[in-house]
């Protein structure tokens, strides 16, 4: 309650160039009540700033009105830009889910406000509507409405699949944080937003590829349990190959020949968690005692049990999805704002809101309704994520970042 409150009085700081429409749980409406408040009847609630409309009702029309997809990709043909005046914007999020208030969520709700906030401030005119994906009469596929310029989520792989039957055809679906709808991406109208791990080894070679001296072994800790032989570590041997980096395989770091006075650079092939943190804790105490390890990798480094010493010590260098620097201004202009409004500190989920708002945003009132036609033309740097599509996968992210995890517990982001 004092989360949905802050989020409320948000809604009134917003400049007179926003306007919020928000809607959360939509089985509070007794039955038969009208759904629709008008502009009119709003502003006369709100005396103090006439020019701020915020709508907390809106109309959830069935799926079954809704224009269907058409089989052929409508992003096939050229596209001439239509700048929009007003961006009118989708948000479906699990808000409930479990009977509970998800914090995740609404953190990630409150970054998106801070988001349209600040556009407001710069002249950017957005209305937004909040649907709860995890409510029984609030099915994902009514919420991808015709009205929407700009459809961010549901979030699961399985809500996004439910809602695209339900699409208008001159749209698409940003996924917002499921790494699995990066397949749907590939022939579907959805949009992958998170960078997904194929990108991240991809940067990751070409990292390898920069830094490695002439005739220099990399060495590669591989697995061999037929579990740890999966997608992810066949993939990144695959792309060493290709980039003709000549590699030493080993099947333990106990079979690296460390010696004093020489750089190692290690990578780690293996699709179980178990097994790789295993191989970077070893790394750690070698890197501890003498100094001489690079570990490469990506996010996955950071997430299967590691802890920020083991990354100091073997001096990773990881390409990763997501990483918030902390001496950036604008990261901590965010962190002050976000504590003055909500009496807290923002997470992961809460930069995450407001990167990506901040960005499709800012596309769909640039290019208009199809706006993802143009994705590969525009980059931009966010507070914790980037973006950058290219040409050969228009609708999924390829924007890692570079960070190395210094000796001296520093942490250094040195490329987007």
């Amino acid at each position: 309650m004092k989360k949905l409150c802050i989020l409320l009085l948000l809604l009134c700081t917003l400049p007179s160039c926003a306007v919020a429409q928000w809607y959360l749980f939509p089985g509070k409406k007794k039955a038969g009540e009208q759904t629709t408040t008008t502009t009119d009847s709003v502003r006369r609630a709100r005396p103090d700033n006439p020019a701020v409309t915020v709508r907390t009702d809106s109309t959830v029309l069935p799926a079954d009105s809704l224009v269907r997809a058409a089989a052929v990709p409508v992003w096939a043909d050229s596209y001439i830009p239509e700048p929009l005046s007003t961006v009118r914007i989708g948000l479906i999020l699990p808000l409930q889910a479990a009977g509970a208030a998800s914090e995740n969520f609404l953190d990630l709700y409150s970054g998106a406000l801070l988001a349209l906030r600040d556009l407001g401030a710069e002249g950017l005119r957005a209305e937004l509507q909040v649907y709860d994906s995890a409510d029984a009469k609030t099915a994902p596929a009514a919420a991808v409405g015709d009205g929407d310029d700009l459809i961010i989520g549901p979030v699961s792989l399985q809500d996004i699949q439910k809602a695209l039957p339900a699409l208008p055809q001159d749209r698409v679906i940003v996924s917002p944080l499921e790494p699995k709808a990066a397949e749907l991406a590939v022939a579907g109208p959805v949009v992958q937003s998170p960078t997904p791990w194929t990108a991240q080894i991809d940067e990751l070679v070409r990292w390898v590829r920069e830094e490695r001296l002439p005739a220099e072994e990399i060495y590669v800790v591989r697995d061999t349990a037929a579990a740890g032989r999966g997608e992810q570590s066949a993939y990144l041997l695959e792309k060493l190959r290709d980039a003709g980096i000549h590699t030493k395989e080993v099947t333990s770091v106990g079979g690296i020949p460390f010696a004093r006075n020489r750089q190692f650079r290690v990578l780690i092939a293996s699709d179980r968690d178990a097994f790789f943190a295993s191989a970077v804790r070893s790394l750690s105490i070698q890197g501890a005692t003498n100094d001489n390890v690079i570990l490469y990798g990506t996010t996955r480094v950071r997430t299967n049990g590691t802890g920020p010493t083991d990354l100091h010590n073997t001096n990773a260098h990881l390409a990763a999805a997501y990483f918030i620097d902390y001496e950036d201004p604008k990261v901590r202009d965010f962190i002050l704002a976000y504590r003055a409004l909500f009496n807290n500190e923002p997470g992961s989920f809460a930069f995450q809101g407001y990167d990506m708002m901040r960005y499709y945003v800012t596309m769909c009132a640039k290019y208009g309704r199809q706006w993802y036609k143009k994705l590969p033309e525009y980059r931009q740097k966010g507070l914790q994520a980037d973006f950058r599509f290219s040409a050969e996968q228009p609708r999924v992210n390829q924007a890692t970042r570079r960070i190395v995890y210094n000796k001296d517990l520093t942490t250094k982001l040195v490329g987007f």
